[in-house]
């Protein structure tokens, strides 16, 4: 990029309520050449249960896809539900290492080529009884569309895809910064950083959002800096605001001024990671372009080559 440009979400496209890394074409193609994963469970991402009713729970064999049916659904703005669909059993977790999302699969009517698209599940790994999704309606969306679609009773194909490694205390500090519904697996990550008494990284979350009314998950993210005010901090961007909430968040868009105010971790933390996640556009102008249509990291580029972060530094999903 010849010159960095303001992020300007409001006429940015995103890709699923999940990771962006992919055109959709990419999954449609590359559907049979997925090998299933088996991720090990990290710590637990909630309060324990009892002992005697944990020692019944029993971690999910994600081979293949497997088949999942519809509990409940609920409207969280004005084009994202949150999707609660059924484990086997109550006594059946998903097991799911951060980062995972599920694939979902489906064929719309009078199609022969399946519908794969990637969702993180915000539910903790250890959550018995179920799992859920927070997932965006785009317009022509088939994977969101077919979400959206869904009522109470209905089933739906799911496959595990684990999409970042991260092992506990690997880094001193990390810097989440997420567009959207490239929210969720930062959620996800956060959760587990934070849940474990023995991991003691340092997370400074940057989301941005056109207004308000798009930022997902935020009481979440508020209790997580109330209970760990030493190690979590958010900020939250959002190119419009209304008149009473006007200073209550950070107006405007992602650039390379507010990334220098808010990324102090290269200059006191022995080693820092930045995870980018969100539509395409927002990761280019932030990390430089994904290659290889989406699957592979491509080189750095974009603020955080500027302000002199290096291509392992960083993770664009």
């Amino acid at each position: 990029m010849s010159a960095i440009r303001p992020l300007r979400l409001a006429g940015v496209a995103a890709v699923g309520a999940t990771t962006s890394y992919s055109a959709s074409h990419y999954w449609n193609t590359r559907f049979f050449h997925f090998n299933t994963v088996h991720a090990e469970a990290p710590a637990s991402l909630s309060v324990d249960p009892p002992s005697d009713a944990r020692a019944t729970l029993k971690k999910m064999t994600w081979k293949g896809f497997t088949e999942l049916k519809l509990e409940k659904a609920e409207m969280v703005n004005h084009n994202v539900k949150k999707l609660t669909f059924a484990l086997p059993d109550d006594q059946s977790i998903s097991g799911l290492a951060p980062i995972t999302s599920l694939l979902t699969r489906h064929t719309p009517e009078g199609a022969w080529i399946p519908v794969i698209r990637p969702y993180t599940p915000i539910s903790a790994n250890d959550q018995p009884g179920y799992i859920t999704f927070m997932v965006k309606k785009y317009p022509n969306g088939k994977g969101s569309g077919k979400m959206h679609s869904m009522k109470p009773g209905d089933s739906l194909h799911f496959r595990q895809l684990h999409e970042f490694d991260y092992k506990p205390n690997e880094y001193s500090a990390m810097t989440f910064i997420a567009g959207g519904s490239g929210i969720t697996p930062i959620y996800q990550l956060t959760r587990a950083i934070l849940d474990n008494p023995e991991d003691k990284t340092k997370i400074a979350l940057v989301y941005a959002n056109n207004s308000e009314e798009d930022i997902l998950l935020k009481s979440e993210f508020d209790t997580l800096a109330q209970k760990f005010p030493d190690r979590f901090n958010r900020t939250y961007i959002v190119s419009k605001t209304t008149p009473e909430n006007e200073g209550a968040y950070q107006q405007g868009y992602v650039t390379k001024a507010i990334l220098s105010q808010l990324m102090p971790h290269k200059l006191n933390e022995r080693n820092v990671k930045v995870l980018v996640s969100g539509p395409p556009p927002m990761v280019e102008a932030v990390a430089g372009a994904k290659g290889g249509f989406g699957w592979t990291q491509g080189s750095l580029g974009g603020i955080l080559g500027e302000l002199g972060y290096v291509k392992d530094e960083v993770h664009k999903f």
